[in-house]
């Protein structure tokens, strides 16, 4: 009941609903998918206007922004924030961290976690496992570039290229994961933790991982933009940012699995 309120009073403002696409007021990088999610099945719950979200990777979401389309706001990596900001597309002072998350390795659900706690254990989990989903980096998927950075600096580029399934965006690997489609999934860990099917075997070993802050940015300035940076910088979304596994940027790293 206090979630719904806390939602409810973060869009005090009206707001007018939209389809999910190219029209939708909130254009978001993958790793927020699911608290954004969660924060939506709260307005639902009270009945208040849903605004719709388009969710893709950060190169992509930073790319429709630079091309000319003007959501009310972005989630995006504090990266192509800044970006956006370099080249005036934001509004001023109308930015917040939400957290940071890692690169995960998902794995389907009920079947032994393999073990990638020391960077040889990881090497040879990833040696052993027929298939692979990852982002293609080309479509500046985060997890997706940095992962194809980690396989050369193991010297397993060659020796796993047969093995990768390249898919648009990250989601879509975990889902093949949860599917049984591919032994593993690599993405960010927020795209893993709480999806159905699946198990987040752990985040990359530390020397090999990459921690991300991910911020909220007003990009075309109005109540309704008003009304989502209240709501996604509210309590609620703390708790839903919490609940998909971003911690404060500036709190500690959570325990490996």
């Amino acid at each position: 009941m206090m979630r719904r309120s806390l939602l409810a009073a973060g869009l005090g403002l009206p707001l007018v609903a939209r389809a999910e696409g190219g029209g939708a007021p909130i254009f978001a990088a993958g790793a927020t998918q699911d608290a954004v999610t969660e924060l939506q099945r709260g307005l639902r719950a009270t009945g208040r206007p849903m605004p719709g979200a388009l969710f893709d990777t950060v190169g992509a979401i930073r790319d429709r922004i630079l091309a000319g389309e003007r959501p009310a706001v972005t989630l995006l990596s504090a990266e192509a924030i800044r970006a956006l900001e370099g080249r005036g597309l934001l509004v001023a002072g109308a930015v917040a961290e939400v957290g940071r998350t890692g690169v995960g390795l998902a794995a389907p659900a009920g079947r032994p976690a393999p073990e990638i706690g020391t960077a040889e254990a990881f090497r040879a989990t990833l040696l052993s496992a027929d298939s692979i989903a990852v982002a293609d980096p080309e479509r500046g998927a985060t997890a997706g570039r940095h992962f194809f950075a980690v396989l050369d600096r193991l010297g397993l580029s060659e020796a796993l290229r047969p093995r990768l399934r390249l898919v648009p965006f990250g989601g879509e690997g975990v889902d093949m994961a949860a599917r049984g489609e591919v032994a593993l999934a690599v993405s960010q860990a927020t795209e893993i933790l709480r999806r159905p099917g699946v198990q987040l075997v752990g985040l990359l070993p530390e020397e090999l991982n990459l921690w991300t802050a991910y911020r909220v940015a007003i990009v075309q300035d109005g109540p309704e933009a008003r009304a989502l940076f209240a709501l996604l910088t509210g309590e609620a979304a703390r708790d839903a940012f919490a609940h998909s596994g971003f911690i404060p940027a500036d709190g500690p790293q959570p325990v490996r699995r």
